[in-house]
């Protein structure tokens, strides 16, 4: 079997535009701080270790999209280790399949069209009809494309920019309506660099830009609580899906441990394999609910950093992955022990218990820290919506 990488998010996208010949001559990746002369920026890619491992042994290293469906090859030049379970890749890629993954396939603009004598207007975030009328007016007759820029952070956001784009085409004479998915391709580069090469390749030297930022409740989230058992983890994650809800402030949905356990993974065991498989799964529902705009608030051990970066991956980039570490002291959550675990796990009746005979790993991640056997639930709480309001995910109470 080939060695292969799974791509998502703006990793798809980076590698559509470079196999679409957006950013030529840059025609691969390379190795950080290890440009080709010839490349206007740097693009990169970090793959699992054990995948880049497999390709040096192969020379190549097939990447697909989470179908598993193979869309290049990358021929393998050189690598480099990122960190500890990652690495970077270096080589030029040959296509395999076209890429299928949305949004607005239909209009997605995946090789350059000449846009030279168009008028070009750009749209990101939200639609104003302010905004297409102006477009309208500076194109005098000319064609005109309306092109809907990815936001890199909420796809459920551009699907209904282009929805509004394409509407707006249809109403119009000689406009039309296309999406360009413009990431950063690298560590070094930004957004906007990628996009003003991008547009570069489609002759567009001057465009009219009307991005503006997403409306703040149209952007989901993942909310995780991770800490021992007994931390009370689930407690101040129902209290705070519940003054969420009673302020009106967002749709919210919760996926506590013990619940998950019950209903979405019955049959699974508790060891390390079981666990994360537990985990993947959390994460699946919890980025589905984000994508259409509400919050998953998340509550179960979660004690492991590579586990809790594998449920990163599957929400991000598309919405925000936020991390509440539940910093409860062993001594107190033990002390509770209202189902008798840690009881049982110090008797040998429970194995690979959190805390007592498996570790826990704190996150060095963390978005918030806090510590029920010192702050009371309430002021907890409290805590969590501030952080949440800081970020733009839900609005100031």
């Amino acid at each position: 079997m080939s060695a292969a990488a799974v791509l998502r998010g703006a990793q798809l996208d980076a590698l559509e535009l470079i196999l679409g010949k957006f950013l030529a001559p840059v025609d691969g990746y390379c190795i950080p701080g290890r440009k080709p002369a010839d490349w206007p920026i740097e693009a990169t890619l970090a793959v699992p270790a054990a995948a880049a491992a497999a390709a040096v042994d192969q020379g190549s290293l097939t990447l697909t999209d989470p179908d598993n469906t193979p869309l290049a090859a990358l021929v393998l030049s050189d690598t480099s280790p990122r960190d500890d379970e990652t690495t970077w890749v270096a080589g030029r890629l040959r296509p395999l399949k076209a890429a299928e993954h949305p949004p607005a396939r239909a209009v997605r603009l995946v090789v350059p069209v000449d846009l030279g004598d168009h008028v070009v207007a750009l749209f990101g975030g939200r639609v104003s009809a302010a905004d297409v009328m102006r477009a309208v007016r500076a194109a005098e007759g000319r064609p005109l494309a309306l092109i809907g820029v990815s936001s890199q952070d909420a796809s459920a956001a551009d699907v209904a920019v282009m929805d509004e784009l394409r509407h707006c085409a249809d109403e119009l004479e000689n406009a039309r309506a296309w999406y360009l998915a413009a990431p950063a391709v690298s560590e070094t580069t930004t957004a906007d660099q990628v996009l003003e090469l991008a547009l570069a390749s489609l002759g567009v030297r001057e465009p009219l830009d009307f991005r503006r930022p997403s409306p703040r409740h149209d952007t989901g989230a993942v909310l995780l609580f991770t800490g021992l058992s007994g931390a009370g983890k689930s407690t101040v994650a129902r209290a705070v899906v519940e003054a969420i809800t009673a302020r009106g402030l967002r749709r919210t949905v919760l996926l506590d441990g013990d619940d998950v356990r019950q209903e979405l993974s019955a049959g699974l065991g508790y060891g390390r394999e079981d666990r994360e498989r537990n985990l993947t799964r959390i994460a699946w529902v919890a980025a589905r609910v984000a994508e259409v705009g509400g919050l998953a608030v998340c509550a179960p051990i979660a004690p492991f950093a590579s586990a809790r970066q594998a449920m990163r991956e599957r929400v991000e980039p598309q919405s925000p992955f936020l991390v509440i570490h539940v910093a409860t002291p062993l001594a107190v959550a033990e002390a509770r022990d209202r189902k008798g675990l840690y009881a049982k796990a110090r008797a040998g009746l429970i194995p690979d218990f959190t805390g007592i005979d498996s570790p826990y790993e704190e996150p060095t991640d963390a978005d918030l820290v806090i510590d029920t056997s010192r702050t009371g639930v309430g002021e907890c709480v409290e805590a969590v919506l501030e952080m949440l309001a800081e970020k733009g995910i839900i609005s100031d109470r």
